[in-house]
């Protein structure tokens, strides 16, 4: 994945996003990961498959339903840790 500044991404962003065409590019901040620049149809391949994972784990959750299975969290922890949990798959 290239990298760029910030700044270097601010005074040359026709060339990052002709870059970002071919791959993503990762912006830093201050020399920290800052974001990433991706082309769009990598961006909607990105939200199809976390909207395939989180669509997963809601069938499991129906599944065990269905089972009888009860759990002891709440609906907002579960879904908390499901967040959590594919946050950074995409």
């Amino acid at each position: 994945m290239n990298t760029v500044t910030a700044n270097d991404a601010k005074q040359n962003f026709g060339k990052v996003i002709d870059q970002a065409l071919q791959g993503p590019v990762s912006v830093t901040k201050h020399g920290r990961p800052s974001v990433v620049i991706t082309s769009n149809a990598e961006y909607q391949e990105l939200i199809a498959l976390k909207r395939e994972l989180l669509t997963g784990e809601v069938r499991k959750g129906f599944e065990s339903l269905d089972r009888g299975e009860r759990s002891p969290r709440s609906a907002e922890q579960i879904a908390e840790d499901v967040l959590r949990k594919h946050s950074g798959s995409a």
